[in-house]
């Protein structure tokens, strides 16, 4: 393979001596020495320009020899130049560091976001970098999710889960990539948490919809989540030892609030550099002191944690080294009636492991391949015991151990070739190796076990083509092959950009989607605290979308952006449980069914400035048929035509960060939402009871459904707040904050208890997030 790019480099060497000269580097912040992403590079007083990728990797090629300024520039990074001489068929290598500088009064600055706005084709795609996912008011501490949740088109189950809910898709239609490996269950506390810390979060790419041949996998959207490398630059704590030119400690940064606490460091590591991440919960140290005052056993814990290593290495200029690896994990344990002859013990613990290897390889300024290998395991362990009398009297234990996992090892690479000013060709293949088990044991004895060992194989080819200085068409197909199933599914994906003006563009994308794995959880229940993965069976076609996508986007200036966006997608097959299955056959627990979702979003966002922030709203809606009871027609009265609980028309999301001085900010947010649909209760029937009750055999109630999510909550809004502090205490730099969920203290409803052991029923509304005050401290040394 390495012969193989050798030779594609030196053919592509050839043809750049024949049309023109090269230039090649990574952009980074002199400061710490990390990647800076989407700085803009150009050679004045021409057309060659280029933008930096997530790396900070740039390239111009095709440039006529001569003598050049090459000009880099980023919004807060003073503007560098350099002189620049190019032979012909020159390959020319330039690395520049920017250093921090608020720039002002220039007539045009130049940001990430405007970078983007002017090279990307993506359509539906959004960034969020750390200060903006650290603006937001939040439930205890900065959460990307979250953050996330505040945009148009993308939604939550509820205020007690941070799982995606895109354009009106399931959670599990959604792509999440950590550094290039996948996760599976981003999860914390059945989802009130994702479990990546904020702080270490260089950058969050979201695609949701339309996405390029590059992923693959999901139906819906692909989040890329880039953590940073870490500052290579400023030991302090050994660089006046032996060991300092090996290993030092830049900075130690850390954050103590009522949920928890989570510390983050950073340093040179020999050629490069490594970042280190900790998160831990104290609910459970916080409960053993309260019961150890009151001299009362703990029957329960919880606690979850998270640990974080990013290790870069530049062995040289062509070669760059990157390991990752991530551990989330949760444990819930409680103890009913202990020591008693009804005692019952349960013992959960589920969780994130992921470890992948990247390699940069650059041989030359036309060639950049990534090659990636990671592994990925979710799992989680239930161990339910109970006490029972048996006929004779004497207490007799029953133990239930459920274990079910997703081992994932993948390999992929990409290359991407820079063909020439007009032209980036990008190619890539993956194999990924699934392992998804699932074990029921009742007393040692297995009843069921289900193992499923399928691999996929998939290839891709893009081209983005620049026509001129008013068209970009960028298309492309993917194809994958499934283990399970005999046809190799074709996925043609095509997208353009036409600048209707310098700062106004009009983006069209179309596309086909698979899906080959899903989640058995019921798209209706209220709280998702594990995902339950499985492959989708032989007998039943791969889950599938058709995205089309069209809209503007208006750069207004001042870094202001304005955008609207209209969507159709269709989804060809989806996959349900069967409610008519036969739990003696495996084959016939799942369903295959059809559906379709459709919207229109705005949004308004500003980045410089006092205020900050952006205004979104979103239409949405979301229906599903699925032949449930198998006769051959879909019918509304049966339940098979109906829209889903995510169906929400109208929704209004606002995010505001207001600098009140250099050190206080004030941010607020608020967002309103019609409520979520389910499906009524409309009456209670009374049927019989057996024989165990002469005098009452009608006494049992059960409850009447109406039409599938045919009634909706009353309309959801909250208000939060929050206030930040730079402080100083005992030498360490820090901030101080305080924030507010639900201000107002608006009652959302989470759902309705019916309680028919009384006449006329009872209906009780329980809610989600109250008024809720948090407090936190950072610091950083």
């Amino acid at each position: 393979m390495k012969k193989f790019f050798l030779l594609l480099g030196f053919l592509l060497n050839a043809f750049s001596y024949l049309q023109g000269s090269n230039i090649s580097g990574y952009v980074t912040t002199d400061e710490t020495g990390e990647p800076l992403s989407y700085a803009n590079i150009i050679l004045v007083g021409t057309d060659y320009g280029a933008a930096t990728s997530v790396h900070g990797y740039y390239v111009m090629t095709g440039i006529p020899p001569g003598s050049y300024i090459l000009r880099v520039m980023m919004m807060g990074y003073a503007t560098e130049e350099k002189p620049v001489r190019l032979s012909p068929g020159e390959d020319l290598r330039i690395d520049v560091p920017l250093k921090v500088s608020v720039i002002q009064g220039e007539t045009v600055t130049v940001t990430a976001e405007r970078t983007r706005f002017e090279n990307k084709v993506d359509v539906s795609r959004l960034n969020l970098n750390l200060r903006e996912i650290k603006s937001a008011p939040a439930f205890i501490e900065s959460d990307v999710f979250r953050s996330l949740q505040l945009l148009p088109g993308i939604s939550s189950q509820n205020d007690f889960s941070a799982a995606l809910i895109v354009r009106g898709g399931s959670p599990d239609e959604n792509l999440i990539l950590l550094d290039g490996s996948e996760v599976y269950n981003p999860y914390h506390i059945g989802g009130i948490f994702s479990t990546f810390n904020a702080d270490a979060i260089a950058d969050a790419e979201f695609t949701a919809g339309g996405f390029t041949p590059e992923f693959g996998g999901r139906l819906s959207s692909v989040l890329e989540i880039n953590t940073r490398e870490g500052d290579s630059k400023n030991g302090r704590f050994f660089k006046n030892t032996s060991l300092g030119p090996y290993f030092d400690i830049s900075h130690i940064k850390g954050e103590v609030n009522i949920l928890s606490s989570k510390i983050l460091l950073e340093g040179p590591l020999y050629k490069g550099s490594w970042l280190f991440s900790a998160r831990r919960t104290y609910f459970d140290v916080l409960a053993g002191l309260y019961y150890r005052i009151k001299n009362d056993p703990q029957n329960w814990k919880y606690y979850f944690g998270d640990l974080q290593l990013k290790i870069t290495q530049k062995l040289n200029d062509a070669h760059h080294l990157t390991y990752s690896s991530f551990g989330g994990h949760d444990v819930l344990a409680f103890t009913l009636e202990p020591s008693s002859a009804n005692e019952v013990n349960f013992d959960w613990d589920w969780g994130n492991r992921t470890n992948s290897v990247n390699w940069r390889w650059v041989p030359n300024a036309m060639v950049y391949n990534e090659f990636i290998l990671s592994r990925t395991d979710y799992l989680f362990d239930v161990d339910l015991s109970f006490m029972q009398m048996d006929s004779a009297g004497r207490k007799a234990e029953t133990r239930i151990l459920v274990n079910n996992g997703v081992y994932d090892l993948t390999f992929q690479d990409n290359l991407t070739l820079f063909a020439g000013p007009s032209h980036q060709i990008k190619s890539g293949i993956s194999l990924k190796f699934l392992e998804m088990d699932l074990d029921f044991n009742l007393d040692g004895s297995s009843l069921i076990r289900i193992g499923n060992k399928p691999y996929i194989l998939e290839t891709y080819l893009q081209d983005q083509w620049k026509i001129n200085v008013r068209l970009t068409l960028q298309g492309g197909i993917r194809l994958s092959k499934y283990e399970l199933h005999d046809p190799v599914y074709f996925q043609p994906r095509f997208g353009f950009k036409y600048n209707l003006t310098e700062n106004c563009k009009f983006k069209f994308s179309t596309g086909r989607y698979h899906q080959f794995i899903f989640t058995t959880n019921d798209d209706n229940e209220i709280l998702r605290v594990v995902d339950f993965w499985e492959p989708v069976p032989a007998d039943l076609p791969a889950q599938e979308s058709l995205h089309t996508i069209a809209g503007l986007e208006q750069w207004l200036g001042e870094g202001f952006t304005f955008s609207i966006e209209g969507y159709y997608k269709a989804y060809p097959s989806v996959l349900d449980g069967n409610p008519n299955n036969d739990p003696s056959d495996d084959s016939d627990d799942f369903i295959a069914g059809s559906g379709y979702a459709y919207g229109g979003e705005i949004l308004l966002k500003r980045e410089r400035g006092r205020l900050t922030g952006w205004i979104g709203y979103a239409y949405s809606r979301v229906f599903k048929e699925i032949d449930l009871n198998q006769d051959g027609t879909i019918s509304r009265q049966d339940g098979e035509k109906f829209p889903l609980k995510y169906d929400t028309p109208h929704r209004v999301n606002i995010l505001l960060n207001y600098r009140l001085n250099d050190k206080s900010n004030l941010s607020f947010t608020y967002v309103f939402q019609n409520g979520q649909r389910y499906t009524p209760v409309v009456a209670k029937v009374f049927h019989r009871s057996g024989f165990t009750d002469l005098l009452n055999p009608y006494g049992n109630l059960s409850t009447l459904s109406g039409e599938t999510n045919a009634a909706a909550f009353p309309n959801y809004i909250r208000a939060d707040l929050g206030y930040a502090r730079n402080v100083n205490f005992w030498g360490l730099n820090g901030s101080f904050k305080i924030q507010i969920i639900n201000v107002s203290n608006h009652f959302n409803i989470l759902l309705y208890n019916w309680d028919h052991s009384e006449s006329p029923s009872r209906v009780t509304a329980l809610g989600m997030f109250p008024f809720i005050p948090s407090m936190g401290l950072e610091f950083e040394l």
